[in-house]
């Protein structure tokens, strides 16, 4: 295909691209009015090399034209109508919408990889997955650790204690028993005090979630200020440095679940539940429609199956999903 000096712009990751991504791009880029005749001429001639690229352009002018998606989108980016949604405009300084919007998408993707590298977070840590991955340790004291997806661990262990600090995600701890040695997981600066038990730990922003699923479990703040608390088996607690949340009974089968390669949701709300499953997914879920997050979800899901997932919600609630080339969902 004899694209124009701007043909790398139809994909601002560089690399290879699926049909579908350069449909959008292009789609994109004939809508904000700023193609030269000779970026037309290319356009045409990418049209024209088989059924499956014209297809794909049908496709991208259905779903850009279709009024629900638009609605959302404006919701999403805070207009008040629909009128200037993907609508040929100028911003400051003359340059073509498509290409801010081109600049927004790649911000968006390479803020996902600064997540997914966290380079403090490489450096620290002994053990680490990436996304969807799990991974089972076996620890210094022959105790099991059980990573998540994006989790990471650092490991000390000494003759007086050992340690477990969780970086980042979530892991599953079968501690194995010695009363000389106490086994601490450290996350959020709480600790999780355990002698010999099976427990999990979830670091999330700001605070820490551990669910006993085997014995008991001590949680204090490393620096104090406020006083330990006993969790036992069935038992779940959340607690920052300044307090401990409600300690609640839950269901061990749904909090370990992803262990069994699953993810359970008992009238979970869809915002939720689509959380969730961002943790495992490798590209980006969007909610353009603010009305959908609280609709209410339950089911068991397979975890090897994401897009299946998301086919079955998008079927079964009163939901659209969009996929905007092979990168990016949107529900609406």
């Amino acid at each position: 295909m004899a694209l124009s000096d701007s043909d790398s712009d139809i994909d601002p990751l560089g690399g290879d691209t699926t049909i579908d991504e350069q449909a959008t791009a292009w789609f994109v880029r004939l809508r904000s009015g700023s193609l030269s005749e000779e970026d037309r001429r290319a356009f045409e001639s990418w049209r024209r090399q088989s059924d499956a690229h014209a297809l794909a352009f049908e496709e991208a002018c259905r779903l850009w034209d279709d009024e629900a998606l638009k609605l959302a989108a404006a919701s999403a980016a805070g207009m008040t109508s629909v009128s200037s949604v993907l609508q040929p405009r100028t911003p400051a300084k003359g340059r073509p919408i498509w290409q801010w919007w081109m600049v927004a998408a790649t911000c968006a993707v390479l803020m996902v990889v600064v997540y997914q590298l966290d380079i403090v977070v490489r450096l620290s840590a002994d053990h680490r997955t990436s996304t969807g991955e799990q991974l089972e340790i076996q620890l210094p004291d022959h105790s099991l650790a059980t990573l998540n997806t994006r989790s990471a661990i650092a490991v000390n262990f000494d003759g007086t204690s050992r340690t477990v600090r969780l970086l980042d995600g979530e892991a599953y701890f079968e501690v194995e028993p010695d009363r000389e040695r106490p086994f601490m997981v450290e996350g959020q600066q709480i600790l999780s005090r355990a002698v010999g038990t099976k427990f999990l730990v979830r670091r999330k922003l700001g605070d820490i979630r551990v669910t006993v699923v085997e014995g008991t479990v001590e949680l204090a703040p490393a620096a104090g200020g406020w006083e330990p608390i006993q969790l036992t088996a069935g038992r779940q607690a959340i607690a920052d440095t300044h307090a401990v949340g409600t300690v609640r009974e839950v269901d061990l089968s749904t909090e370990m679940a992803w262990l069994r390669g699953r993810l359970v949701f008992e009238n979970a709300k869809l915002s939720d539940v689509i959380d969730e499953i961002r943790r495992y997914h490798p590209g980006v879920i969007l909610i353009w429609s603010p009305t959908i997050g609280d609709i209410r979800v339950s089911g068991s899901y397979t975890l090897n199956d994401l897009d299946g997932i998301l086919t079955t919600l998008a079927q079964t609630l009163p939901i659209r999903m969009a996929r905007l080339g092979s990168r990016v969902i949107a529900l609406f």
